[in-house]
């Protein structure tokens, strides 16, 4: 099977507004954080098909004004992100190595946010379902872990990443 694209994105998204208490107006590009939620959230709602789970804009915008916002730590934006959008997160990698992050996302089928030091993606492990999605890119889908895993090696070699697993409340 391989590598199958279900659908394509783009990250050329930015937003101007003020952060995290500083009165200063700043231009942030991407969209990262909020699409990446939104697309956990899609991927658990049953009546959603993976192929129709790329995130609604309008939101995604709204949620990552939200996040810049957040005055606390990245563990504690990205866990209030997750609550804005009614789910629940745990973090359960805390800065690991790549091969640590897929030794989690695969030993407990579930769905899960994945961050390097600058950026917000997610996979899908649950059983039937292995995609990794990136507003960079996309949704892709896979026949296999060792072929999900290929896939993100192939675009991220970060050496630390946290991982936080996602569900409904």
């Amino acid at each position: 099977m391989s590598e199958i694209q279900l659908f394509a994105s783009r990250n050329d998204y930015y937003s101007s507004q003020t952060e995290a208490g500083d009165r200063r107006i700043l231009r942030r590009y991407g969209w990262c954080a909020a699409a990446s939620v939104l697309w956990t959230k899609n991927a658990l709602d049953p009546a959603v098909a993976p192929k129709d789970s790329n995130p609604d804009k309008l939101r995604t915008g709204i949620l990552q004004v939200k996040y810049r916002w957040n005055v606390g730590t990245e563990r504690e934006a990205t866990l209030d992100l997750l609550q804005q959008a009614d789910l629940q997160g745990a973090q359960v990698g805390d800065q690991v190595s790549l091969t640590a992050l897929f030794g989690i996302v695969l030993a407990t089928p579930g769905v899960y946010l994945i961050t390097n030091d600058t950026h917000v993606m997610a996979v899908d492990t649950r059983v039937g379902r292995l995609d990794f999605y990136d507003i960079e890119e996309g949704l892709f889908q896979y026949g296999s872990t060792a072929e999900l895993e290929q896939g993100i090696r192939a675009r991220y070699q970060d050496p630390r990443w946290d991982v936080y697993s996602v569900a409904h409340h």
